[in-house]
């Protein structure tokens, strides 16, 4: 890492190696658990939103993982402010419900399906 004029410089390979780093915190069970996610996603908004989505999914997980109070709704409060994507009520419950389900995922990925989050989410009410 080099530092020129107050700007800070990394060599592809540091930048690759912070880039693994942070993909494995939050997909500790790699690119299909990735996958996944993103997959489920698509199918709650059924339109072209869906990387919009994943980044705000994967800001929410970021913040809940380094959280230690892990209060969701605050969390989350913080990244709706940035706007990625326009959220109904019932989408909000789906990706908090997601998200919760993700942090205690293990190695058999077995993620609920959108219809059974949406059914969840319809239960709750």
């Amino acid at each position: 890492m080099a530092s020129i004029f107050g700007f800070t410089y990394k060599s592809k390979a540091e930048r690759e190696e912070e880039y693994q780093s942070y993909f494995k915190k939050i997909f500790p069970y790699g690119e299909p658990q990735k996958q996944k996610v993103e997959e489920i996603l698509a199918s709650l908004l059924n339109n072209n939103q869906g990387s919009r989505l994943m980044m705000h999914y994967v800001l929410i997980k970021e913040a809940m993982i380094d959280s230690e109070d892990k209060d969701y709704r605050a969390l989350a409060a913080g990244v709706e402010k940035k706007k990625f994507v326009k959220l109904t009520p019932e989408l909000k419950d789906c990706v908090r419900m997601l998200i919760y389900k993700d942090l205690a995922m293990d190695e058999g990925l077995d993620y609920p399906t959108a219809q059974e989050l949406k059914e969840a989410v319809a239960n709750k009410e």
